[in-house]
């Protein structure tokens, strides 16, 4: 069973890698990517993704933690897989124009899977502390890129609903999905805050965006 283990950590270890190499091998300028989503608001400025520095950090602290150990057990290693199969995908259809169902499957891949991935994981928290943030910042992340990329498609590509009605939705999750985790942290539900972190960031950047506009 160790060797299982083992096994797992370092094709988990493969793919992270791999994955991160990809995206910097994808990531080129798109004018027909940059053109669609100038016509979407809600659209968090380029900095913003810079906190995929971050992620990838506490996933690198996390794989130095647990190497060796139980943590990468079968159904953990193939999520990780498919969280890192379903972020370069993303980047691969976005990049290159790919459909927009195609890109948003990719999305919905990473979503769901990080959100599986932390709740499988939770149980180790108590032996690696740095599960939760590395888990949790990744679903907060994850779930305010599929709000995001559902809105490029929806407004910016297919036309289906206008930029200032999606923008308010988006405005809306910005607010209150932060406001129900912090609320039932404080009646002793089950601590999610750092899920919240990447809505609080993007909501500084939106304010900060438009007080350097005034």
């Amino acid at each position: 069973m160790a060797t299982s283990y083992t096994f797992n950590f370092w094709l988990s270890l493969f793919f992270f890698v791999a994955h991160i190499a990809g995206n910097f091998m994808v990531a080129k300028r798109n004018p027909a990517l940059e053109a669609m989503l100038q016509k979407y608001t809600f659209s968090p400025p380029f900095w913003v993704f810079g906190i995929w520095f971050v992620i990838w950090t506490l996933q690198g602290i996390l794989f130095y933690k647990t190497a060796g150990s139980q943590f990468w057990t079968n159904s953990l290693t193939i999520l990780f897989i498919l969280i890192c199969i379903g972020n370069v995908g993303s980047q691969i259809a976005a990049f290159n124009n790919w459909s927009g169902s195609v890109y948003i499957s990719f999305i919905i891949c990473v979503m769901v899977c990080s959100i599986l991935f932390m709740e499988n994981a939770s149980p180790f928290i108590s032996s690696f502390t740095i599960v939760k943030s590395a888990t949790q910042l990744y679903v907060g992340w994850a779930t305010l890129a599929f709000v995001v990329a559902v809105g490029a498609v929806l407004v910016a590509e297919q036309g289906i609903i206008s930029n200032s009605n999606y923008s308010l939705i988006g405005y809306t999750l910005l607010a209150v999905v932060p406001t129900l985790i912090w609320a039932a942290w404080f009646i002793n539900q089950t601590d999610y805050r750092i899920v919240s972190i990447p809505y609080f960031l993007v909501i500084f950047a939106f304010a900060l965006r438009l007080i350097l506009r005034q």
